[in-house]
């Protein structure tokens, strides 16, 4: 009993470091913009010594009092793949990250309309069973943002990095497949699609309620 006295008091002195987590935008295939800073941040133990390490680039920066961490890699050339070192309490190892062209595709149905109408009814491309067998890009990967409601900005979201391929292509928004396809073989590089659309969303509801307030 003693000794778990002391464990315990011990403990309660020098408490354990919180773990080192990225936002969810930052996971396994996933691609950065290139020509620009680029920001990566997440959460640890308050005060914590967080290092971001990518293709010879090395970022530190301690966590503020919330647990709250942000890096900012600098003009980034496009390639890869590469691997992305996040560590503090843990180390967390990112793979196959691309860097080239980075677009948002946010509105309505009509950006989350699917490219196969099995994982939408009311969706699905003309031809589109051709269009699926034809879909094997893999420079092309997108991030589709589970929907969430909030009256304040968030600082992560739900969802995951996808590489376009036969197997993924039918769920990905057609009208972010299909640019971010053209874009990828006009261009000849990396193309990451973010996909953040709700269906019947207003206008207002993408914009900061203190816009809306002041301008109805």
């Amino acid at each position: 009993m003693k000794a778990r006295g002391a464990v315990l008091l011990v403990l309660s002195i020098f408490p354990l470091a919180a773990a080192v987590k990225p936002a969810a935008l930052f996971g396994d295939h996933m691609v950065l913009q290139g020509g620009m800073p680029v920001p990566v941040w997440g959460t640890a133990g308050a005060g914590e010594q967080v290092t971001v390490l990518l293709n010879g680039q090395r970022r530190e920066v301690a966590a503020d009092a919330a647990g709250k961490w942000m890096v900012r890699l600098a003009d980034l050339k496009p390639g890869g793949p590469y691997e992305m070192t996040i560590a503090g309490a843990n180390t967390i190892t990112i793979q196959d990250v691309l860097v080239g062209e980075v677009w948002l595709g946010s509105g309505q149905s009509n950006m989350a309309f699917t490219v196969s109408k099995k994982a939408a009814s009311y969706a699905g491309l003309v031809d589109e069973e051709k269009e699926i067998a034809a879909a094997n890009y893999p420079k092309l990967r997108m991030f589709t943002g589970k929907n969430l409601k909030s009256y304040e900005p968030q600082a992560d979201l739900q969802g995951q990095w996808l590489v376009c391929t036969p197997e993924t292509v039918p769920g990905f928004s057609a009208v972010a497949y299909l640019f971010g396809r053209n874009l990828q073989k006009e261009l000849d590089t990396p193309v990451g699609m973010l996909v953040l659309a709700y269906g019947a969303s207003t206008a207002e509801a993408w914009l900061p309620r203190e816009t809306v307030a002041a301008d109805p």
